[in-house]
């Protein structure tokens, strides 16, 4: 398993979700369940194994087991609670699924309820214990930073100010003496192999942390060796850490530690299985039950507004820049020009633009010229929720004028998304409007989860009903 976040996946932990998922569901069907005697019947095994392995997969996806110590209690709740939420969605799926099977809407209460008690009850036993044992000098970690610049100066900040990480700075090493310290410098560089010789018990290291630029590289070395014959770890915090956020990922390749420096939770074949079931599903169940009925009722309202085919085919850029076919229901005049005669510029839709039809102008308020779209995500090409594609010529006009842009193209674009669902739909001829649009794109890409697909769904919906002012 690759690491992630500078963490690896907490079994423990995860092994303690699957008793508190099991009790949930055991206190769920004692007291809920028609026939009595056989509580885990085979229906029950294969639904409890079902909810379990989306508990694993949803708790993967929002890394609900990394950097434990490093979350605020806020966030471990936050997603906690999104991950009682995915259950809830696997629970009513499995439900709908097998109608026959003897649950009742009572389970479904009982069980989420159960959950929604015991679970966050853990996260905040769990996390209170450490911070007792922390106070008590038990399971602390003492370590000495070297490097008194910016960077060791910033992780000392954040050491003292989060006392559930479990670490008490010893002191500073650096070759400037550094008055500012309030004592914690310890001498410069070379005086490491002083302190990791000490072997009184409450006086031993646990770790170094290498705060130095990369041009100290004999410096580092120097520490590496000094410290590789003693039971003490040597951590190094990169020069170059201000390039990366929380998106990375460090694993090893041929025998090199690789840091990637953007990392997207669908680069993960698993999330992307998990996103594609989504789209089938979704599409399928719009298409069968909304627009086998609704497409013919639009195709002859543009039929009886204005000349010209049902449907308008554009070619757009998908993922990775490949070029697809989109499909929609025609709005415009069929013998409007896209491109302005005096720019030469693509021109995109604007509000009281005359190339709009009259039905057209209704289809795009609504969305509903958007549906054929459902065709693209069940042929591959698109997904119900991504970056909205754009046509080929915006696109060789954007990428040159506005930083990461192709980045948007890592994933499959989407018949929504999270810039639109933020009021960032329609034109863009503002540089600064289509900079916002792929900033919210990017971010979609970097902290994508099933849930916030479900998010933007029910906004793009409530949106659609409400009104949007940036519909035209």
């Amino acid at each position: 398993m690759e690491i992630k976040n500078k963490t690896g996946f907490n079994f423990f932990r995860f092994f303690n979700d699957l008793i508190l998922i099991g009790v949930s569901f055991y206190i769920a069907a004692e007291f809920t369940k028609k026939n009595s005697g056989v509580i885990f019947s085979l229906s029950d095994v294969g639904l409890l194994f079902f909810l379990v392995l989306g508990w694993y997969f949803s708790a993967i996806n929002n890394r609900y087991y990394d950097n434990f110590n490093s979350q605020t209690i806020t966030s471990e709740l936050y997603k906690t609670l999104n991950n009682i939420f995915i259950q809830f969605c696997l629970l009513v799926l499995f439900l709908f699924a097998a109608v026959h099977l003897n649950y009742t809407r009572k389970f479904v209460i009982v069980y989420i309820a159960s959950l929604c008690i015991l679970m966050p009850f853990e996260r905040i036993f769990y996390r209170r214990i450490m911070l007792f044992l922390h106070r008590k000098g038990i399971h602390k970690k003492k370590i000495i930073i070297v490097g008194a610049g910016r960077t060791g100066m910033d992780f000392f900040d954040k050491i003292n100010k989060n006392s559930n990480l479990g670490y008490e700075v010893v002191g500073f090493l650096d070759d400037e003496s550094k008055s500012h310290l309030n004592g914690k410098y310890l001498g410069n560089i070379e005086k490491i192999k002083q302190y990791v010789e000490i072997d009184i018990p409450d006086s031993q290291l646990d770790e170094v942390v290498v705060a130095l630029p990369n041009s100290a590289h004999h410096k580092i070395k120097y520490i590496a060796n000094t410290i590789r014959n003693y039971p003490i770890k040597l951590k190094i915090i990169p020069s170059y850490h201000d390039m990366m956020d929380t998106h990375f990922r460090l694993n090893v390749f041929a025998g090199y530690p690789i840091i990637t420096v953007r990392d997207e939770p669908l680069d993960d074949i698993h999330l992307r299985a998990v996103k594609r079931a989504f789209d089938v599903v979704f599409s399928l169940f719009v298409l069968i039950f909304i627009c086998s009925w609704l497409f013919p009722l639009i195709a002859l309202a543009i039929k009886l507004d204005s000349p010209g085919p049902i449907f308008f085919i554009q070619e757009r850029w998908g993922r990775k820049n490949k070029k697809i076919k989109c499909f929609k229901f025609r709005s415009m005049d069929f013998k409007s020009n896209n491109v302005d005669p005096k720019t030469g510029k693509y021109q995109q839709a604007k509000k009281n633009d005359s190339r709009i039809t009259k039905v057209g102008r209704f289809l795009r308020k609504s969305n509903l010229d958007e549906f054929p779209q459902f065709v693209n995500v069940l042929l591959g090409n698109m997904s119900v929720v991504g970056p909205r594609p754009h046509p080929s010529s915006l696109n060789i006009e954007s990428k040159e004028i506005i930083d990461n842009y192709m980045v948007r193209h890592l994933v499959k674009p989407g018949i929504t998304g999270w810039a639109q669902v933020n009021g960032l739909r329609g034109a863009t001829t503002d540089p600064a409007l289509m900079k916002a649009r792929v900033t919210c794109d990017i971010w979609y890409i970097e902290n994508w989860t099933l849930l916030l697909d479900l998010k933007i769904v029910f906004l793009t919906i409530w949106n659609t009903i409400t009104g949007d002012k940036n519909a035209f």
